[in-house]
């Protein structure tokens, strides 16, 4: 414990000195180049705002980014190649799958090119009321179909499938998906027996390349930083509590001893993590099993989905907020506040608050002629300012971001995504900002969301 609190330390310490100098860099450039500009304007004011932008739209952001980065970093350095098990259990791969005919082939196929022997494991697709053939297209690859006349929703599908589920590991995935290579199904099974104690195991999630649309890029990107950096730094951490449902792999006695599957929040694969730690279990992650996932092709598509995602995040907190700072659950508790509610929730309200709030209230100034804060600037060095702060302050989070990219994906990649990292970082994060705080307000207001 006092060894993992030093690394702690040592990581936020390492990346606090970051954005300071971060901040010494915007401080002193935005101020030159107003001087250079607008001589007339007082430094003070200047000096302020700069000051207040920074730490309300990215000071927090960039310090949780790097101090993730460091683990990452150390992590990536110290990961192993995987070896060839000793044991293979009875796996029961479960599908639940609604009009998937599109997909749910591909899906099967990639199944069948693992090199898990075929005679231990078994492919169960509950077609929940499908009307395109998706039933017959999986008793054609030789899957269990479980069939149901009207669509009950993925969550009842989903429990149907783990009832009938005969194996010692139940995997859990998504129609929509498929395996990455041929070794990802044995490496999650592996990762599950790997430690004592672990009763869920995941794997990376990557957004197939389509379209190459920007905003399939984006979501890339997205799932880079959360799977192969946020996932991976967790689990090292014991702090893995989000289990993607698209791709998950349970010890069966734990998953079939629970009486239902979560029905009564939007994050059933979070509220599986929190039920599997308050029974004593851990969840973990393995870099070397990988899947595809199909990206949102719609702007109001990902904004909606996004809103669902963190909205069953707050009712997750809210259903198990006993947990959250109890000294009875360790450090989960304390991550539970400080990751989960601070950085998830708390730190979006501030950037939404920077990005919109603070340069409207300094507007109204100059307009109305009130005094809220101590800063007089034009309305063209406002913007002036603002552009600059925002354009400058994540130059640390984009050179983080460009070799994350290299070390996961390669440097042939990196030219075309670095005019998508400067977007990420400058016009994606802000969306995610307001759909965790659009996700908030519907929360306290209790206005229902559905899938």
């Amino acid at each position: 414990m006092k060894i993992k609190l030093l690394s702690y330390i040592s990581a936020f310490i390492v990346a606090s000195y970051i954005v300071y100098l971060d901040y010494l860099f915007v401080q002193s450039t935005v101020g030159k180049i107003v001087q250079i500009f607008f001589p007339e304007i007082p430094r003070y004011s200047v000096h302020e705002f700069v000051t207040y932008l920074f730490l309300t739209t990215g000071a927090f952001v960039i310090l949780f980014y790097l101090a993730y980065f460091i683990f990452y970093l150390y992590i990536k350095e110290n990961e192993g190649s995987k070896l060839i098990p000793r044991f293979f259990p009875k796996v029961s791969i479960v599908i639940p799958a609604h009009n998937e005919a599109i997909n749910i082939g591909r899906l099967l196929e990639s199944i069948q090119y693992q090199d898990y022997p075929f005679e231990c494991y078994e492919i169960i697709v509950v077609d929940d009321g499908s009307v395109d053939g998706t039933g017959e297209i999986a008793m054609r690859y030789g899957a269990k179909v479980i069939r149901h006349e009207k669509n009950v929703g993925k969550a009842k599908a989903l429990e149907e499938g783990i009832k009938a589920a005969k194996g010692d590991v139940i995997i859990t995935m998504d129609a929509d998906s498929h395996f990455a290579d041929g070794s990802s199904l044995r490496n999650i099974v592996e990762e599950l027996f790997s430690r004592p104690f672990i009763g869920v195991s995941t794997g990376v999630l990557r957004i197939e390349k389509r379209t190459g649309k920007l905003i399939e890029k984006l979501q890339e990107l997205e799932f880079l930083y959360c799977f192969d950096v946020g996932r991976r730094v967790q689990s090292y951490l014991d702090w893995l509590l989000v289990v993607p449902g698209a791709f998950s792999a349970f010890k069966s006695y734990f998953i079939k001893s629970l009486p239902t599957i979560p029905k009564d929040t939007l994050g059933e694969d979070f509220d599986l993590g929190m039920i599997a730690y308050r029974a004593g279990l851990t969840s973990s992650f393995e870099p070397h099993a990988r899947i595809y996932t199909e990206p949102m092709e719609s702007w109001r598509g990902l904004y909606k989905q996004r809103v669902r995602w963190y909205y069953g995040g707050l009712q997750v907190l809210a259903k198990h907020r006993d947990m959250i700072l109890n000294r009875k659950y360790g450090e989960r508790g304390i991550f539970l506040f400080f990751h989960m509610i601070f950085l998830e929730y708390f730190l979006p309200v501030l950037h939404v608050f920077g990005i919109v709030m603070f340069p409207s209230i300094l507007i109204l100034q100059n307009l109305l002629g009130f005094q809220i804060f101590d800063i007089n600037v034009p309305m063209k060095v406002l913007v002036t300012v603002f552009l600059l702060v925002l354009l400058l302050q994540y130059l640390p989070s984009i050179f983080v971001s460009t070799l994350t990219i290299v070390m996961e994906w390669g440097s042939k990649h990196v030219l075309r995504y670095i005019p998508v990292i400067f977007l990420y970082h400058f016009l994606y994060n802000v969306i995610l900002s307001f759909a965790k705080v659009d996700a908030i307000q519907k929360f306290l207001r209790r206005v229902p969301q559905s899938w």
